[in-house]
Order: C-alpha cells, then sequence, then structure tokens
C-alpha cells in the first residue's frame, strides 16, 4: 500500500501517519524519536513527562518543564531530521508554561486537546511551530477556528479529529457514543469542508487527520 507524502506547511512527512500521545510514561522519546525516525510525526505526551525524575514529587511542574527539554532533545537524536512535536492537553495544570516551553525547545509541532485550546495562536505567537486542535465534532471545529480567525487572524496548521474509537479525553457523553460511532463518516465531512473554507481564506493547505479506530491497511483505507 502506497502512501502520499503528509506535508504541514514546509514540513514533510514521507509516512502520513501521526504517532498519538499516551500521556505518562508511553509516548516519550523512544516512541517519538523511532516514528520520526522511520518517516512518521512523532509525538511526546507532556501529560507528567517528568514523572521518572528524582524531585517529581516534591517540584512536579519544575521535574516536568525540565523533562520536555530533555526528551524532545534525545527523541530528535533518534529521529535525526524527523519530525517530533507534543501533545498537551488544555486541561493540563499550567497549560500555558507548557506550551511555552515546547515553543522554546523548537517543538516542530504540537497537538493540543481535552478542551478547546482557544489562545494556542497567542502563546505560539513568532515561533515555526505548527499547530493543530484535536476536536470531535463539525461544531467544535467551526467555533474553534472562527475564533481563531477572528482574534488571531490565522487558522490551524493542521486539525486532528479524534473518533469514539480514539482513547483518551474524548468529545462524547458514554451514552453517545453509538450515535457518534454511526454518524461519524458524515461528520468527518462536515469537519474537513470546514476546515477547507478557512484553509481557502488564509491561502494555505490544512490537512485533516482522523485518530480513533485506525488499526488495519482496511481502517486506513477508509
Amino acid at each position: 500500500m502506497s502512501f502520499n507524502p503528509l506535508k504541514i506547511g514546509e514540513l514533510t512527512a514521507k509516512v502520513p501517519i501521526i504517532q498519538g500521545g499516551m500521556g505518562v510514561g508511553i509516548s516519550l522519546h523512544r516512541l517519538a524519536g523511532t516514528v520520526a525516525k522511520e518517516g512518521g510525526i512523532g509525538i511526546l505526551s507532556t501529560a507528567q513527562i517528568g514523572y521518572q525524575r528524582a524531585d517529581f514529587e516534591k517540584n512536579t511542574m519544575k521535574e516536568n518543564l525540565i523533562a520536555i527539554k530533555e526528551q524532545f532533545e534525545k527523541a530528535k537524536e533518534i529521529a535525526k531530521e524527523g519530525i517530533v512535536g507534543f501533545n498537551v492537553m488544555v486541561a493540563q495544570f499550567g497549560y500555558e508554561k507548557i506550551i511555552k516551553s515546547c515553543i522554546e525547545v523548537g517543538a516542530d509541532v504540537i497537538i493540543s486537546g481535552a478542551g478547546l485550546p482557544i489562545n494556542l495562536p497567542e502563546l505560539v505567537k513568532g515561533s515555526k511551530t505548527k499547530i493543530a486542535p484535536i476536536i470531535s465534532s463539525s461544531k467544535g471545529v467551526k467555533v474553534l477556528l472562527k475564533t481563531w480567525a477572528k482574534r488571531y487572524e490565522r487558522t490551524a496548521d493542521f486539525v486532528v479529529i479524534e473518533g469514539p474509537l480514539a482513547g483518551g479525553h474524548l468529545g462524547f457523553k458514554y451514552d453517545e457514543i453509538k450515535t457518534a460511532i454511526d454518524n461519524m463518516d458524515e461528520e468527518v465531512k462536515k469537519i474537513v469542508k470546514i476546515t477547507n473554507e478557512y484553509a481557502k481564506a488564509f491561502k494555505i493547505n490544512v490537512p485533516v487527520i482522523f485518530a480513533g479506530g485506525v488499526y488495519t491497511k482496511k481502517d486506513i483505507k477508509h
């Protein structure tokens, strides 16, 4: 099965797969660096990224910020010229400080969910870091991209859709899951349509990446 490369601005991933940001010790430098080395996009999760450090229990934020730099540099050593970025939850304590730390170390991309990252463009202003919201509905992407366009005169560099079969902090209530699964194909089409409208307005290409329930070649083709 052949793939077209994934292009996000001046970044190009020869394999159009973004490794998910799985928190507390899963998406760290070995996983992210290896994925990036193989041509995908490697993602480090900032969720308690410093949990292995000696002073983590007493100085959690300090150790997390140190670990952001350490893990990124180690991932880049593995990845060579590959693309490495971060997943940062909006709901995470110290969100703005964490985003700025990711920018300072030179993150290629930042993907942000678990809430709408309303002020993300302001936090990355002046950097080359590409940004993407994680959304689960056409309503969510419409609200967010409209806000970014009006408030910051920009749009997303790419968009990640977390479907109802994704792991993590999803935008669905338990009793909504079955209906969401049944309706997801149509919802994806709506999200792509809205994203393309903003991409056209800002004269850029904005890829849309789907997450959740993608296990096999058949799932990828779908």
